[in-house]
């Protein structure tokens, strides 16, 4: 079992979130800050393979290994905090989403805009910074909406399905009949929500370019989308270092563009979403939490 696993245990869930409820935020920091610089010195720890892998392409050709290294510290050192505060807020309660949360100066607008036109909407978003306590700020103040999730979670991400579910978001595994019911909920006005950056674990997914580099990343946002003829709404967190605080963004609405076949519209249309992810990316790397490999072949050259 690697960290990764450790860590998505509901074991580590439930202590972190007894952590949360118990602990003053300062010691809960200092917790992280040792524990995310013990797994950054591990270098050739599976997990810091991939940090450096996913980093590497996101920095560029020209980045040193000494400025990859300190991004993915970096990255480590944010997740960890990222979690304090968000076990802080689930302990106390669903009032601290919101306190813990500021809306982006484009959130309300789409909002509204969402509820005016009534019509389906899909929530395209990645994973940056505490995404997870972003959504819990949406949907608490009253954004009802269904996230779909991994097939076949881990006991950890179980016990994170029923904090989502008790903040208002309904969770759909996804398969076969999730899909089916996801088309139900857009034609009837509906929002899902979904990321477009964590490959499928599955093997599913199209080959896409992603900085540049051939990635196989889920195509189903945007299928569904089309399918329905919702627009994808794309939202993301940022952590601002000047206040200490976290920002949910709602920062682009696309309408699907139709330039050839149904494969190729497929294509056209998830590599738009993705070019807004990529500069939302590059702009706060250290803030991109992705700890699986994005880059295959990448990853295979960091290993050798």
């Amino acid at each position: 079992m690697d960290v990764r696993q450790i860590a998505n245990s509901a074991a580590a869930l439930r202590f972190g979130y007894w952590l949360g409820r118990n602990m003053p935020l300062e010691i809960g920091y200092a917790l992280a800050d040792g524990l995310s610089g013990l797994l950054a010195r591990r270098k050739d720890s599976a997990l810091m393979r991939i940090l450096h892998s996913n980093l590497s392409v996101v920095l560029g050709p020209d980045a040193s290994e000494q400025q990859v290294h300190a991004t993915a510290r970096a990255a480590l050192g944010h997740a960890g905090r990222s979690y304090i505060d968000l076990y802080h807020a689930v302990g106390v309660g669903p009032e601290a989403y919101v306190s813990a949360v500021k809306n982006g100066p484009l959130v309300d607008h789409y909002l509204d805009r969402m509820h005016n036109e009534g019509r389906g909407i899909v929530f395209v978003s990645a994973h940056m910074s505490n995404f997870d306590l972003a959504g819990l700020a949406i949907a608490y103040q009253g954004v009802r909406m269904t996230a779909l999730g991994h097939a076949a979670p881990s006991s950890g991400y179980s016990l994170q399905n029923q904090i989502r579910v008790a903040a208002g978001i309904d969770v759909l595994p996804i398969d076969v009949s999730a899909l089916r019911k996801s088309i139900e909920i857009l034609r009837g006005g509906g929002i899902v929500g979904t990321g477009i950056d964590r490959p499928d674990p599955f093997g599913g997914g199209e080959m896409v370019p992603f900085f540049g580099r051939p990635a196989r990343l889920p195509v189903g946002p945007v299928r569904l989308a089309m399918q329905t003829g919702s627009p994808i709404v794309t939202t993301h967190c940022e952590y601002r270092a000047t206040d200490n605080s976290y920002v949910v963004h709602i920062s682009r609405w696309l309408e699907m563009e139709h330039i050839g076949s149904r494969q190729e519209d497929v294509l056209h249309n998830t590599r738009r979403v993705l070019e807004i992810f990529e500069g939302l990316i590059a702009a706060r790397p250290e803030q991109w939490l992705m700890f699986y490999p994005v880059w295959e072949e990448e990853l295979a050259v960091n290993s050798e």
